[in-house]
Protein backbone atom coordinates (compact mmCIF):
# COMPACT_ATOMS: atom_id res chain seq x y z
CA UNK A 1 0.00 0.00 0.00
CA UNK A 2 1.33 3.63 -0.72
CA UNK A 3 1.23 5.84 1.87
CA UNK A 4 0.59 9.34 0.82
CA UNK A 5 3.53 10.79 2.32
CA UNK A 6 5.35 8.36 -0.59
CA UNK A 7 3.15 10.27 -3.52
CA UNK A 8 4.49 13.63 -3.36
CA UNK A 9 8.35 11.72 -3.62
CA UNK A 10 6.97 9.77 -6.58
CA UNK A 11 5.54 12.37 -8.66
CA UNK A 12 8.79 14.65 -8.54
CA UNK A 13 10.21 11.43 -9.63
CA UNK A 14 8.26 10.89 -12.66
CA UNK A 15 7.85 15.28 -13.45
CA UNK A 16 11.79 14.89 -13.54
CA UNK A 17 11.83 11.97 -15.62
CA UNK A 18 9.21 13.06 -18.29
CA UNK A 19 11.43 16.34 -18.32
CA UNK A 20 13.98 14.88 -19.10
CA UNK A 21 12.77 12.67 -22.11
CA UNK A 22 11.40 15.98 -23.45
CA UNK A 23 8.43 17.80 -24.92
CA UNK A 24 7.74 15.22 -27.63
CA UNK A 25 6.87 13.25 -24.33
CA UNK A 26 5.41 15.83 -22.22
CA UNK A 27 2.80 16.50 -25.29
CA UNK A 28 2.16 12.59 -25.65
CA UNK A 29 0.23 13.30 -22.02
CA UNK A 30 -2.87 14.84 -21.26
CA UNK A 31 -2.27 18.69 -19.93
CA UNK A 32 -4.62 17.94 -16.80
CA UNK A 33 -2.40 14.82 -16.15
CA UNK A 34 0.81 16.68 -16.24
CA UNK A 35 -0.44 19.27 -14.22
CA UNK A 36 -1.69 16.97 -11.52
CA UNK A 37 2.08 15.39 -11.53
CA UNK A 38 3.81 18.95 -11.26
CA UNK A 39 1.50 20.54 -8.79
CA UNK A 40 1.21 17.49 -6.31
CA UNK A 41 5.04 16.80 -6.06
CA UNK A 42 7.56 17.86 -3.52
CA UNK A 43 9.10 20.44 -4.82
CA UNK A 44 12.02 20.40 -1.76
CA UNK A 45 12.75 16.99 -3.85
CA UNK A 46 14.01 17.33 -7.19
CA UNK A 47 15.89 14.07 -8.89
CA UNK A 48 17.99 15.18 -11.89
CA UNK A 49 17.69 12.13 -14.89
CA UNK A 50 19.25 12.58 -18.12
CA UNK A 51 17.96 11.42 -21.45
CA UNK A 52 21.08 9.13 -21.81
CA UNK A 53 21.19 7.73 -18.04
CA UNK A 54 19.87 4.18 -17.86
CA UNK A 55 17.65 4.14 -14.84
CA UNK A 56 18.05 1.76 -11.52
CA UNK A 57 15.99 0.64 -8.91
CA UNK A 58 18.30 3.10 -6.21
CA UNK A 59 17.46 6.28 -8.29
CA UNK A 60 13.82 6.12 -8.60
CA UNK A 61 11.19 4.28 -6.00
CA UNK A 62 8.23 1.79 -6.45
CA UNK A 63 5.66 4.17 -7.01
CA UNK A 64 7.59 6.09 -9.21
CA UNK A 65 8.57 3.30 -11.31
CA UNK A 66 4.39 2.11 -11.49
CA UNK A 67 3.54 5.82 -12.11
CA UNK A 68 6.13 5.84 -15.16
CA UNK A 69 4.57 2.29 -16.29
CA UNK A 70 1.08 3.25 -16.91
CA UNK A 71 2.35 6.40 -18.43
CA UNK A 72 4.15 4.47 -20.80
CA UNK A 73 1.27 1.59 -21.35
CA UNK A 74 -1.21 4.49 -21.76
CA UNK A 75 0.04 7.59 -23.60
CA UNK A 76 3.64 6.66 -25.08
CA UNK A 77 3.14 2.99 -26.43
CA UNK A 78 1.80 3.56 -29.74
CA UNK A 79 1.55 -0.01 -31.52
CA UNK A 80 -1.01 -1.98 -30.20
CA UNK A 81 1.12 -5.58 -29.93
CA UNK A 82 3.59 -3.82 -27.89
CA UNK A 83 0.30 -2.77 -25.48
CA UNK A 84 -0.47 -6.25 -25.00
CA UNK A 85 3.28 -7.23 -24.89
CA UNK A 86 3.35 -4.90 -21.72
CA UNK A 87 0.12 -6.05 -20.20
CA UNK A 88 1.23 -9.23 -20.00
CA UNK A 89 4.35 -8.69 -18.51
CA UNK A 90 2.72 -6.92 -16.00
CA UNK A 91 0.66 -9.66 -15.21
CA UNK A 92 3.26 -12.15 -15.04
CA UNK A 93 5.08 -9.39 -13.11
CA UNK A 94 2.10 -9.31 -10.82
CA UNK A 95 1.70 -12.93 -10.50
CA UNK A 96 5.66 -13.78 -9.70
CA UNK A 97 5.25 -11.25 -6.66
CA UNK A 98 1.97 -12.57 -5.44
CA UNK A 99 3.70 -16.00 -5.14
CA UNK A 100 6.49 -14.75 -3.66
CA UNK A 101 5.10 -13.45 -1.34
CA UNK A 102 1.78 -15.47 -0.73
CA UNK A 103 0.81 -16.60 2.82
CA UNK A 104 0.98 -20.16 1.64
CA UNK A 105 4.55 -20.09 0.38
CA UNK A 106 5.96 -17.64 2.97
CA UNK A 107 7.32 -20.49 5.15
CA UNK A 108 7.82 -23.21 3.21
CA UNK A 109 11.10 -24.33 3.14
CA UNK A 110 12.76 -24.90 -0.48
CA UNK A 111 14.26 -27.85 -1.05
CA UNK A 112 16.14 -27.55 -3.97
CA UNK A 113 18.27 -24.56 -3.47
CA UNK A 114 21.51 -24.37 -4.55
CA UNK A 115 24.47 -23.32 -2.19
CA UNK A 116 27.30 -21.43 -3.62
CA UNK A 117 30.85 -21.40 -2.20
CA UNK A 118 32.50 -18.55 -2.48
CA UNK A 119 36.48 -18.84 -1.99
CA UNK A 120 35.77 -17.02 1.40
CA UNK A 121 33.89 -19.91 2.50
CA UNK A 122 36.38 -22.42 1.15
CA UNK A 123 39.06 -21.23 4.06
CA UNK A 124 36.56 -21.96 6.86
CA UNK A 125 37.16 -25.35 8.54
CA UNK A 126 34.69 -28.01 7.31
CA UNK A 127 34.72 -30.09 10.82
CA UNK A 128 34.62 -28.83 14.05
CA UNK A 129 34.67 -30.61 17.32
CA UNK A 130 34.25 -29.72 20.57
CA UNK A 131 36.65 -28.62 22.77
CA UNK A 132 37.21 -29.88 26.31
CA UNK A 133 37.31 -27.10 29.19
CA UNK A 134 39.91 -27.82 31.84
CA UNK A 135 39.61 -25.88 35.28
CA UNK A 136 43.04 -25.02 35.93
CA UNK A 137 44.56 -25.49 39.62
CA UNK A 138 43.67 -21.94 40.79
CA UNK A 139 40.43 -22.35 40.08
CA UNK A 140 39.84 -25.45 41.33
CA UNK A 141 41.19 -24.70 44.66
CA UNK A 142 38.64 -21.07 44.59
CA UNK A 143 35.74 -23.68 43.80
CA UNK A 144 36.87 -25.61 47.01
CA UNK A 145 36.90 -22.74 49.45
CA UNK A 146 33.29 -21.36 47.85
CA UNK A 147 32.19 -24.93 48.14
CA UNK A 148 33.25 -25.09 52.31
CA UNK A 149 31.97 -22.00 52.96
CA UNK A 150 28.74 -22.58 51.23
CA UNK A 151 28.32 -25.96 52.48
CA UNK A 152 26.76 -24.82 56.18
CA UNK A 153 24.17 -22.76 55.14
CA UNK A 154 20.92 -23.29 54.55
CA UNK A 155 19.00 -21.29 52.03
Amino acid sequence: MISSVQFPKAYSEVYSFINALGDSYIAKIPTSIYNTIKENRDINYNPKFDASQKITKDMISQEGLSLIAALNLQYWCEDENEKINLKQTYVNNTKQEDEKYSYDNLFKHKKNETIEVTDEQESIPKETSLVEYKESLFVKIINKIKNIFHFGKKI
